[in-house]
């Protein structure tokens, strides 16, 4: 059996899979992050940990399975947030969260040092963003400047994770690809953005995705009941770990997550189609192949923002909040297709692939008196499925043939969803039978470090399957193909009041 974490924006999931795949046990342990300015957000490092060890606790209860058969725990998380530790491993100040935009100003002054083609080669990063783990270390250096000196390790959140279980600080080049530390290719720390900083000494070791951290702390074993000859594997990021555990281990597959981001993934073997089209890639979990993986900052967030904002008699009928998305699936379901014209600009952390524009803003267009909340709903799922369009001709622009779209995320629990999805996008979209894909590809490397498989793609072979299968519907592609291409004039029409605007 094998124990898996993904440490997301606002929860934590810890899963317990055995050899064949088959989820065993699962738990979800929700947090709130802390926004204490427009576009700051941040939490304390110690509800990460916590989560993840109550989540590992409960987990393992709900199974009903000996602890002691557990053969290694594996994990993933958010890209970017960054956390900041001292020399008795104490927290010098919350970590800042990926979706934070403070360092903006930062991000425009490296612009003008670093040239963005520079940048773009050596990282696999499109833009010079303030979400970057650089430049965020670059705006605490200015408005904070006490932190670093005190900052003995500074990690990303699933090096963290590992670190407290085993002691050993380590992360790879597919986790810390979007810090901007990283020459990816190279496999080792790009001097150019590191050493200005002054903070080589405090950065992991660099190991590959798979490979074994450590053991297990003994009180960490103890505590949990496992055996202390329990290995930790390393993974990546937490849309990495899900291309695996949905089996894109091949050239030409397509994933796509819509949870709290929208990200796709694809595999690629090649570098220069990915270069020419200027895409978003980094170092795949396989050796000598690229995962190109886009994403936009906002998706699934949004329609949790909505239920939390506006949701409230929605919630009480469902009898909570986990279940009143069912009954805004129902609203939205009672919205023509288009939402009677309804268009919604998801921009609401600023926007990524393929806009790169951190002024970004939410809008919804085309309001009148007809309008309620059915159409709101609606309009959250399909401006989802416009983002999705958006990247996917992107990526076939490069050349890349694209068959279907496996989909992952809580929005695809969705018949409703997954069906706009492959209307506005003209591609069917195929729902995994194992949602928990980014947990169980942890446990897929994990299975393959200690010798259970040979091979990556023999793992996933054996423990990935796939589920329902949604075909373009015929009849509304006249619709999708106006608003489509309305919702792209919007953009583009507001993008310069963005940025005159923005804060």
């Amino acid at each position: 059996m094998y124990l898996s974490f993904d440490v997301g924006t606002t929860s934590v999931k810890t899963a317990l899979f055995d050899r064949q795949g088959r989820l065993l046990a699962k738990a979800i342990k929700d947090y709130t992050l802390d926004s204490p300015r427009v576009d700051w957000y941040e939490v304390d490092p110690g509800v990460y940990w916590r989560a993840v060890i109550e989540g590992f606790k409960e987990t393992l209860a709900g199974s009903g399975a000996d602890p002691k058969q557990v053969k290694a725990v594996g994990g993933c998380s958010q890209g970017e947030t960054v956390v900041f530790l001292d020399e008795g491993d104490a927290s010098v100040r919350p970590a800042i969260v990926w979706i934070d935009n403070r360092a903006r100003i930062e991000a425009e002054e490296l612009k003008g040092q670093i040239d963005t083609e520079e940048f773009y080669r050596k990282t696999g990063c499109t833009e010079i963003e303030a979400t970057w783990t650089l430049l965020k270390v670059h705006w605490l250096r200015r408005h904070e400047p006490g932190t670093l000196p005190k900052t003995k390790r500074l990690l990303l959140v699933a090096d963290y994770i590992d670190y407290l279980l085993t002691g050993r600080p380590t992360t790879t080049p597919t986790l810390s690809q979007s810090t901007g530390f990283v020459d990816i290719h190279a496999g080792d720390y790009w001097s150019r953005t590191v050493d200005p900083l002054g903070i080589r000494d405090s950065l992991p070791e660099i190991v590959p995705v798979g490979s074994v951290v450590g053991r297990l702390k003994a009180s960490v074993a103890d505590e949990l009941g496992l055996s202390r000859e329990t290995i930790v594997v390393k993974g990546a990021m937490d849309q990495t770990m899900s291309t695996i555990g949905a089996g894109n281990v091949a050239p030409g597959i397509v994933t796509e997550t819509t949870g709290t981001a929208l990200a796709i993934g694809v595999t690629a073997e090649e570098i220069e189609p990915i270069h020419d089209n200027h895409l978003a890639y980094q170092p795949h979990a396989l050796a000598g192949k690229y995962l190109i993986l886009p994403y936009a900052q906002t998706s699934g967030i949004l329609y949790k923002w909505f239920r939390n904002t506006f949701g409230a008699e929605e919630v009480r009928k469902a009898g909570g909040a986990e279940e009143a998305y069912e009954e805004l699936n129902r609203l939205a379901a009672q919205a023509p297709a288009g939402s009677d014209g309804l268009v919604l600009l998801p921009f609401f952390a600023g926007a990524y692939s393929p806009e790169n524009d951190m002024h970004a803003k939410g809008v919804w267009y085309g309001l009148t008196l007809a309008h309620d909340k059915r159409h709101f709903s609606r309009s959250i799922m399909e401006s989802v499925g416009y983002m999705l369009r958006r990247i996917l001709e992107q990526i076939q622009g490069a050349g890349i043939p694209i068959e279907e779209v496996r989909c992952m995320g809580g929005a695809a629990r969705s018949d409703l969803w997954l069906q706009i999805k492959a209307d506005i996008c003209g591609l069917p979209m195929v729902r995994m039978k194992e949602e928990e894909t980014s947990t169980l590809g942890c446990a897929l490397l994990a299975a393959v470090a200690v010798g259970d498989y040979g091979s990556v793609d023999q793992a996933a072979g054996a423990m990935v399957s796939l589920g329902r299968r949604f075909e373009p519907a015929p009849g509304d592609e006249a619709i999708y193909q106006r608003l489509f291409e309305l919702y792209g004039e919007l953009y583009g029409s507001l993008k310069p009041v963005f940025r005159k605007y923005s804060s």
